[in-house]
């Protein structure tokens, strides 16, 4: 057994210490109450954050002194800390222990306790764990280690540098770390007593049981390792590693590994996303070595093993034969680009179909045919805007997506909409990008896949203006210079994740969409904007824009504040400019600054598509959206006391999209009848079918007499919303008779169907009975006021609501 004897540059400080083991609240517990879901699987104790939630004006101070009782005393009653352990398959046909993935089904009780103090410490990660680690720390991005693997290897490809990528997989990694060590680091980092008795409290106290045909095995201690499901988890874990990062600097300290140097100041190693790690060198043997030994170090202190059968090798610039030799020696898997991390791509060009063959398959086995059968069109949408739109998202937020693939993609989600399978040749009565068009402007708000890639990288356009001190930007200012390439034409022959994003926004600005004047910086105190170095006025960056003074500035980080209020500017020059060009750009400083106004606020980046100022990428794609799919005359009219299904209904009688036999025979398609199949009388078009029909109009009129409204002739949809907005009724119930008519419609379309398609004829004389009762039962379980039946029958209008 192994102990770690290194430095540890970042510490808690003593106030970050103070509020870490200051008392709980009941504001603290509510709050971690209600960061815990809903409806995930409940542990032992059968209780669901649903029930906290519904019951919570009953149970909250029962609830307050459970928690502050393991506050106070650091002890955890036994059985509160008791979890149910189940196996996950890795995939389909797993049958070995190894083949699948232990979750643990923790208590509430204990789970609200976790809570709390994940919800402390994940504020302190950031001052006390290295930017090389992504995961779950404020400010940081999962795919930044992707991004900046790719511009490793692209540039060492560019330079013709010899390239080791070793991809680390640890073995059971939560399920291995040592507890003494966890509590040696957290004394080390600075945590206080009473957190670490609390830590190993929560600890200690842990039992579990395996659920295996569903029913639990006899309980038994935890000994060692994190429970997977447990929030502090992943936060421990992330400390554990941050062991490994301050090892790793001793070892390059001592010149025993030499990692990819970029320049003076960015040399770039190892990157980890929790117990994914990956590590970065020039290939020779010696690094080689030397990271099995560290990694063997490592293992026999804090119980982390790597599974070298699931380790992987990649040379770059290197003969396939040593790559071959060396991973032969070590044990482990050989990688060639492209190559998968952290569920993007990394190493190669996206422009091979194939990187993306991935991603539409993984769509269509989402799509399967029992959702298309079993889920109404209201659930499908659901699904659409919530699952199936963000399944690419990985591969999406740093890639251009090849159209191809977007039509393909489009062409998967159109089907399933539509309720038939990716091959069936089924009839489509919508227009597709008229539903992805937003509800401003008449569609369903879906929106497409194109404005989500776009967007998606674009954002990385943001963040490279507004977090210009990451590690992710601070690589890419080292390969392509401060300005990141954006003043010159430094992509024309590169490719690499930042050069398309660059090329693509460019792209986008000669199609009239310029994103980047979205971006502006709104100068406040002038205290944290640097004078030469950030872009703080209109979008120019000074010492491109005047590099002759840049060159005689003495303090190049100095702030706006500093140099506005020097009202002689060049006091801070290591000698005054001189005629000629220096004299032509002093002065032209001097005119752009002259006017500048220091306000008491602090100086940020906005970005004005947003009224918060905050960068979104729904807000890109909003506006890419608008500009490149249709615009109906008419926005869509969404009722939120009717199901979803209802509205969609409603969308398509405006949107002219069912299959009328009118519409049928625009098709092309033969059938024996134009007439209305439920009058007998006009043509069936939509607007017949939903308004001029007898039995419509027979509808409408029993329910004008119903609500008491003012009875017109209604022959379209623009009359009939047209006569809605005229109505003189309070907006809350003119929205409630909007929905009457959805109902309405939606039973007018169901009973057209059955007379066509049934061989029993439904009856008309029910319908009235139906969308009066059907509306009461949707009606009142979608909004927050409280009414009977009667008053429901008696004048809806009349209901407060």
């Amino acid at each position: 057994m192994a102990t770690l004897h290194s430095n540890f540059p970042n510490r808690l400080t003593s106030s970050q210490q103070s509020d870490l083991e200051r008392d709980v609240s009941k504001d603290e517990i509510k709050r971690a109450v209600w960061d815990c879901g809903t409806d995930k699987s409940p542990g032992p104790d059968g209780f669901t954050f649903g029930f906290y939630r519904r019951f919570w004006y009953l149970i909250e101070n029962d609830v307050y002194k459970a928690v502050s009782y393991f506050f106070l005393f650091g002890d955890i009653p036994k059985g509160c800390n008791s979890s149910f352990i189940v196996l996950i398959p890795k995939f389909p046909g797993a049958n070995m222990v190894k083949d699948f993935r232990p979750i643990s089904l923790i208590g509430s009780l204990y789970k609200i306790i976790a809570k709390v103090l994940a919800n402390r410490l994940v504020d302190k990660l950031g001052s006390i764990v290295n930017e090389v680690q992504s995961a779950f720390v404020k400010d940081r991005q999962i795919l930044d280690g992707p991004f900046i693997l790719d511009e490793l290897i692209q540039w060492c490809k560019k330079k013709r540098k010899h390239l080791l990528v070793f991809k680390v997989d640890f073995e059971k990694a939560f399920d291995s770390v040592r507890w003494d060590f966890l509590d040696d680091l957290l004394f080390k980092f600075g945590f206080g007593g009473k957190w670490r008795k609390w830590i190993q409290s929560c600890l200690r106290s842990s039992r579990g049981s395996i659920i295996l045909n569903g029913s639990p095995t006899e309980e038994f201690q935890f000994h060692k390792g994190l429970k997977q499901g447990d929030p502090l988890s992943p936060l421990l874990f992330i400390l554990v590693m941050e062991s490994l990062h301050l090892s790793f600097n001793r070892v390059e300290e001592a010149g025993l590994f030499n990692g990819i140097q970029l320049n003076s100041s960015i040399n770039i190693s190892h990157l980890f996303y929790a117990d994914d790690a990956v590590f970065v060198g020039q290939w020779c043997e010696k690094n080689i070595n030397t990271l099995v030994h560290i990694l063997e170090c490592f293992f026999r202190a804090s119980g982390l093993r790597i599974n070298m059968s699931k380790s992987k090798l990649m040379g770059l610039n290197v003969d396939n034969g040593k790559i071959k030799e060396a991973a032969l020696k070590l044990g482990c898997l050989t990688l060639k680009p492209p190559f998968t991390y952290l569920g993007s791509t990394v190493g190669g060009s996206m422009s091979r179909i194939q990187a993306w063959d991935g991603v539409v398959e993984r769509v269509k086995s989402r799509l399967s045919k029992w959702k298309v059968k079993m889920l109404s069109i209201g659930g499908r949408l659901t699904l659409l805007k919530s699952v199936l739109g963000s399944m690419a998202i990985y591969q999406m937020s740093i890639h251009k997506a090849p159209l191809g693939v977007l039509r393909n993609l489009e062409s998967l989600r159109s089907h399933f909409f539509n309720g038939c399978a990716p091959n069936n040749q089924k009839a489509s009565w919508v227009n597709w990008k008229n539903a992805l068009a937003s509800k401003e402007k008449g569609g369903l708000g879906i929106s497409s896949l194109y404005a989500l890639n776009r967007g998606l990288m674009f954002k990385w356009y943001w963040r490279f203006f507004t977090k210009d001190s990451s590690l992710w930007s601070r690589v890419i200012k080292a390969i392509y210079g401060d300005s990141g390439g954006l003043e010159r034409n430094t992509f024309a022959t590169y490719t690499s994740c930042w050069s398309n994003i660059v090329k693509e926004v460019t792209s986008l600005d000669e199609k009239g969409l310029n994103l980047c004047n979205a971006i502006c910086f709104k100068l406040g105190n002038g205290e944290k904007a640097r004078f030469w170095e950030d872009r703080w006025l209109d979008g120019m960056l000074f010492k491109t824009l005047f590099p002759r003074l840049y060159a005689l500035e003495l303090c190049k980080d100095c702030t706006v504040a500093s140099k506005i209020c020097d009202y002689t500017f060049d006091s801070s020059f290591r000698r005054p400019p001189r005629g000629g060009v220096e004299q032509e750009q002093f002065m032209a400083l001097l005119s752009l600054v002259k006017d500048i106004q220091l306000v008491p606020m602090e100086d940020r980046w906005s970005w004005s598509l947003s009224s918060s100022g905050e960068f979104s990428v729904s807000s890109v794609r909003r506006l890419i959206d608008d500009k490149t799919l249709p615009d109906a005359t008419q926005k869509t009219r969404w009722v939120r006391l009717v199901p979803i299904k209802i509205n969609v209904h409603a969308w398509k009688v405006k949107s002219n999209s069912l299959p009328t036999r009118f519409n049928i025979s625009r098709r092309g398609i033969l059938i024996d009848s134009l007439k209305c199949g439920t009058c007998d009388m006009g043509v069936e078009t939509v607007n017949h079918l939903f308004f001029s029909c007898t039995l419509v109009r027979n509808l409408v009129d029993l329910i004008v007499r119903w609500w008491n409204v003012t009875r017109v002739d209604i022959d379209s949809y623009s009359d009939w919303e047209l006569w809605i907005q005229n109505l003189r009724l309070p907006i809350k119930n003119k929205r409630m008779l909007e929905g009457v008519f959805y109902i309405m419609w939606w039973y007018v379309w169901t009973f057209r169907n059955k007379m066509l398609f049934e061989v029993k004829n439904p009856r008309k004389a029910t319908l009235f009975d139906d969308i009066v009762s059907m509306s009461y039962f949707w009606v009142y379980n979608r909004c927050n006021s409280s009414f009977n039946m009667s008053d429901w029958i008696k004048n809806p209008s009349l209901i407060p609501l």
